[in-house]
């Protein structure tokens, strides 16, 4: 009977170490799959050494041949271009500000002057030890990032620093279900926190920090679309895109940012990586494979490719910010948006379509085509334009190219945060609208994907 009891405990406290997080085991084991991005201005560095290193964060492998989840916000002036640039901060003070190239920031009236633009690329270092050396570099391509509602990224290793595109294996974390964590459950993030300020020779030396604490609730307010998991284990700048452990030690999320009010962190479940990955059909096949789901909430999850988006060269962007401030055009359209629903307002109780009824795919009939609704809201800004210009482009061979120009009046023009319009749709493919004011300046642009039933 005694050695029956013992077996009994044994076999319980083993069934309980094994359902509890360990992070000497995911220390010990998933350290070198933790890995630091860089991003680097190739250019800046040729001008000055140490110049070019320009900002960091955190990711994980989730393949062995070089797949890297991490945040959007960690890589996406790869894709869009950056601006070094100044502007007047909320009580009228000029501030410098760095940030990824966007039509609303150059055109916001607080812009005063762009000094460079470039497009960086992220430079990935992989620790292998435990000091400070012990530390290979890889030059990555961001696959694709999110860009909707879900902070997410898809990097890939192409190259070692000497070239080299082949015979690398690296350690890839296990992945688990965001959607089956509970409240109170044990939570650990592993990353690369900025602990030090300076140039790059000391960057390079700023070692992983693993940290810990509960999954402390979800937050639909911030993000009310894909939602996130708040956590009190410690979140700091450089730890984002940085993996979450649960207490099975696999990554059920992606380290996001901390809150302001609380000091909360905020985790992205990493079950949204499921369709930022599916731009990749070959690096989705296997990470189905290592269990990465679907996600039950996917209202606005959208993706574009990794590749370089166009961006104004600095006289136009001056040009730009110039005419603003000369009061040429005034209206901020930096709140706006455009987004798509199967509901007309008349179908919705004459209100504009929630969140939930929101896509950004639809299917139509390949005989008759199919009808979608295009919101273009400002809300809590105002239109403040008797009409808009409506250009539709079509994705064709990687590129948009022009498919139709449409103009649509304002019922409202001055006191209206909106308007909507049907558009058919006859052919599938992708579909970019961009609204302008009459005064042709960028009200909000969107993409749509239409496919047959």
């Amino acid at each position: 009977m005694r050695f029956f009891l013992t077996f009994l405990l044994t076999v319980v406290y083993a069934l309980n170490s094994y359902t509890q997080l360990n992070t000497k085991f995911i220390a010990a084991n998933y350290s070198d799959g933790i890995v630091k991005i860089i991003l680097f201005d190739p250019e800046l560095e040729e001008k000055k050494p140490g110049l070019g290193y320009l900002s960091r964060g955190s990711g994980f492998f989730v393949t062995e041949d070089g797949y890297i989840f991490t945040n959007r916000h960690v890589v996406e002036s790869c894709v869009t271009g950056y601006v070094d640039y100044d502007y007047y901060d909320t009580a009228g003070k000029k501030k410098a500000g760095f940030a990824p190239y966007s039509e609303e920031l150059i055109e916001n009236k607080n812009f005063i002057k762009a000094y460079r633009t470039g497009y960086p690329i992220p430079i990935v270092q992989v620790f292998t030890g435990t000091n400070e050396n012990d530390y290979k570099l890889y030059n990555a391509e961001v696959v694709s990032i999110g860009m909707g509602a879900f902070d997410g990224a898809l990097l890939r290793i192409i190259s070692d620093e000497q070239g080299n595109t082949s015979g690398f294996r690296f350690t890839a974390v296990p992945l688990g279900d965001s959607d089956q964590v509970t409240q109170g459950e044990q939570f650990c993030v592993y990353g690369y926190p900025a602990q030090v300020k300076g140039g790059a020779d000391l960057m390079l030396r700023d070692m992983s920090t693993l940290s810990r604490g509960i999954m402390s609730g979800f937050d639909f307010v911030f993000n009310n679309d894909y939602g996130y998991m708040k956590t009190d284990a410690e979140i700091h700048p450089g730890n984002s895109g940085g993996p979450v452990f649960n207490e099975e030690n696999k990554a059920i999320g992606i380290a996001t940012s901390k809150g302001v009010a609380t000091g909360i962190g905020l985790v992205g479940g990493v079950n949204g990586m499921y369709y930022i990955a599916a731009s990749d059909a070959k690096a989705l096949e296997k990470l189905r494979a290592k269990g990465l789901r679907t996600p039950k909430r996917a209202f606005s999850i959208n993706t574009v490719t990794g590749k370089k988006q166009p961006m104004k060269t600095l006289d136009e962007i001056n040009g730009s910010a110039a005419k603003s401030s000369n009061g040429t055009s005034t209206t901020d359209y930096s709140s706006a948006r455009i987004y798509f629903s199967n509901a007309s307002p008349k179908d919705n109780n004459n209100l504009l379509p929630p969140k939930s009824k929101q896509y950004t795919s639809f299917t139509i009939s390949r005989k008759n085509g199919g009808v979608v609704w295009i919101f273009v809201d400002c809300y809590p800004g105002k239109l403040n334009t008797p009409s808009i210009a409506v250009l539709v482009d079509k994705m064709k061979n990687g590129k948009f190219q022009k498919y139709k120009d449409l103009s649509y009046t304002v019922a409202s023009p001055k006191t209206g945060d909106n308007t909507y319009f049907s558009f058919t749709f006859t052919e599938k493919g992708t579909y970019r609208f961009t609204a302008y004011s009459k005064e042709l300046k960028k009200i909000a642009s969107n993409t749509v994907t239409i496919s047959y039933k």
